[in-house]
């Protein structure tokens, strides 16, 4: 009798314990549930805290720079603290080397790139996109004594070539410069003062960027007629995170549709907005 006692009890406790683990894991509907909390998570985290913090690289104008007071100024710092406008948060940005963008995205340093930073595959591996809010392209910009006319004459020669490190220049000069010695430095700066010290013969640059650049020593530097390559800007978040990458998509559409983004776009670059030749480069 007592062996079948104990028999009974060691069954009981078993089922016990088989239902206390089926009660324990979570079902498909729980986990598909947990999963669509985490995705709006980041968003709930900013409004939570009452701000957003975006990573820049203050060193390009007329997009991101200091001004002679040492205030962060340019185009994309006014949409940045238009979207914390927009969203009704504070806006804190950080400004780090360009290299240290993706990285400090990824480690949840920042909710946000909020630069100029062109949408590649290679860096769609690490982080997603936003819609791309302005076009442009690589061109190249040398001494004034240079020999070179244009952008293609810089193709198959064997150069000194300044870009920004972790840029989309560092990528068009490895992918299309094979004979040149690539140099890169950690500001846009940097690329024309290694320029103007004879330590590269030529500078690869956004056009818009160059332009700042060269203006700053017209009797010294000129910009070779051409692109190396077109490409557009984002801002990025991480793939996880595809509320804010949403918000911020409707974000871009609103102030274009509204007239805002291109009031923008004069002030700081100096012409008119114009979506339809935007649409042709």
């Amino acid at each position: 009798m007592n062996k079948i006692r104990v028999v009974l009890m060691s069954f009981l406790i078993m089922v016990l314990m088989v239902m206390g683990v089926a009660c324990s894991s979570p079902s498909n509907e729980q986990v598909t549930s947990s999963k669509a909390v985490d995705e709006k998570r980041i968003l709930d985290k900013i409004q939570s805290r009452g701000k957003i913090i975006i990573g820049i690289n203050a060193s390009a104008p007329p997009f991101t720079f200091r001004d002679n007071n040492g205030e962060l100024t340019g185009m994309t710092v006014e949409l940045g603290r238009l979207i914390g406008e927009r969203m009704g948060v504070e806006v804190e940005f950080i400004d780090m080397d360009w290299a240290g963008l993706i990285p400090s995205l990824l480690s949840k340093r920042i909710d946000l790139i909020g630069d100029r930073m062109s949408n590649t595959l290679e860096r769609a591996k690490s982080v997603a996109f936003t819609d791309s809010y302005l076009k442009t392209g690589t061109v190249a910009y040398v001494r004034n004594t240079s020999s070179l006319s244009s952008a293609d004459d810089v193709r198959g020669k064997d150069l000194k070539v300044g870009v920004l490190l972790g840029s989309i220049q560092e990528e068009v000069a490895t992918d299309q410069l094979p004979k040149a010695e690539i140099v890169p430095l950690q500001t846009n700066p940097d690329i024309k003062s290694a320029l103007l010290s004879n330590r590269v013969e030529v500078a690869l640059d956004d056009e818009i960027i160059a332009y700042e650049q060269v203006q700053q020593a017209p009797d010294k530097l000129k910009i070779l007629p051409g692109f190396l390559v077109v490409d557009t800007y984002s801002f990025a978040v991480r793939h996880e995170d595809n509320d804010l990458r949403l918000w911020v998509n409707l974000f871009f559409e609103k102030i274009k549709r509204e007239g805002e983004f291109a009031k923008i776009y004069k002030k700081w670059l100096g012409k008119e907005w114009n979506p339809e030749a935007q649409k042709q480069l």
